[in-house]
């Protein structure tokens, strides 16, 4: 018959097969206490040993993960005001008598604007995205103190993709 040894190496019983922590030694005492400063015997790697048994430090916890912070896009568009939109669209359009530089930021922001109208949900933690809100504040088209509330809002249940 095996006998089985835990993750620490105590012995926990015979088994009828063999498994991952079994050997077909039998240990010399077969008490499974659990009682602090009794002798039990304890699986060395090679041979059992009549050990005091310490009962095992509880297992740490993982650390919590967060909750990705992801919304459907329409949720995130939802984020802004009716007027920070139009804002946005209006800086968007390309306006032929303006010079290069301002056309360039305007297909810029219209290239943002398909990326997100193509995603299948917005992070708010991403750099890009946060970048992104934080330029619309640069450039004026959010008021001061903005971007950071679009990206570190509560998630909405609705918001949700």
């Amino acid at each position: 018959m095996p006998f089985e040894f835990d993750l620490h190496g105590w012995f926990a019983g015979g088994v009828g097969e063999p498994g991952l922590r079994t050997v077909p030694s039998a240990p010399p005492s077969q008490s499974t206490t659990t009682s602090e400063g009794e002798l039990r015997a304890n699986w060395s790697g090679v041979a059992w040993v009549m050990r005091p048994y310490v009962a095992p430090l509880p297992e740490p916890e993982a650390p919590a993960v967060a909750a990705p912070r992801i919304v459907s896009v329409l949720g995130f568009r939802r984020r802004f005001t009716p007027e920070e939109k139009a804002a946005i669209e209006w800086a968007a359009v390309d306006r032929p008598e303006q010079p290069e530089a301002a056309r360039m930021q305007a297909a810029a922001l219209r290239a943002t604007i398909a990326d997100q109208a193509a995603a299948q949900f917005i992070d708010l933690e991403d750099p890009a995205t946060v970048r992104g809100v934080q330029g619309l504040e640069a450039v004026g088209i959010l008021a001061p103190g903005r971007a950071q509330e679009i990206v570190t809002a509560a998630i909405q249940s609705e918001e949700r993709p």
